[in-house]
């Protein structure tokens, strides 16, 4: 019988890794083809299928609303993004935590005007551990059952005294970390929309750098505290 890729139960059907709704539908494209070709999937039991779906939910929000991303990050904000709110603004409502207006200054020196909210880290890290574990069952057909850490630059701290400080160094370790890993090829069938990179294994640990929408970088962590 086979097993979820998340833990030991039977699986009873499989998960799309990433969650499907990050792949624009046909409808949504303005070239008008479908970015859902070949996608991951993995065996999945019930609980780690359907019962995440909110976080999924909540992830393609949070990535959407992102300062970084190409036309079709934008485009999926336009269409998708924005039916569901009109659908279930009292749902949308709550994704924008503390939500309020900041200007933004452009390298040339441009201002507009934007908006800044609070994001559940608990929720993003969640749906991000899962795609994890779902790329590291599909690679090496094992459950991964360690600790893991996400590590992101799209996030800003805006609340502490040294806030400057903390978003400075927070940018250095994404850099470095795509530094690391330049030698290494993308994988993906749809890579405008996601990508990623697994390091070979070294000492049971391993990084999964993740790319959504060209320029959104995200990199998890999987690792065992006695290592």
């Amino acid at each position: 019988m086979t097993s979820c890729y998340m833990c030991d139960s039977p699986a009873t059907s499989r998960e799309h890794v990433p969650p499907k709704c990050i792949f624009p539908k046909g409808k949504d494209v303005l070239e008008g083809f479908s970015f859902r070709r070949n996608l991951i999937s993995v065996p999945s039991c019930d609980t780690h299928n359907s019962h995440k779906s909110k976080d999924d939910e909540y992830l393609v929000f949070v990535l959407s609303c992102a300062f970084q991303g190409n036309k079709h990050k934008s485009r999926l904000f336009e269409t998708k993004i924005m039916r569901a709110f009109k659908r279930r603004p009292h749902v949308y409502t709550t994704f924008m935590d503390s939500l309020q207006p900041i200007q933004l200054v452009d390298n040339n020196g441009k201002s507009s005007e934007s908006g800044c909210f609070k994001v559940n880290l608990k929720r993003f890290d969640n749906a991000l551990r899962h795609i994890a574990c779902g790329i590291f069952h599909y690679t090496y057909g094992k459950v991964w059952l360690g600790e893991f850490k996400v590590i992101t630059a799209i996030f800003m701290e805006m609340k502490a005294s040294n806030s400057p400080d903390i978003n400075e160094r927070i940018q250095a370790l994404n850099k470095e970390i795509s530094s690391k890993l330049n030698h290494l090829d993308f994988i993906g069938e749809n890579k405008g929309i996601f990508k990623y990179k697994l390091t070979p294994p070294k000492a049971n640990q391993h990084a999964i750098h993740m790319v959504f929408y060209d320029e959104i970088e995200i990199t998890v962590l999987l690792f065992n505290k006695s290592v």
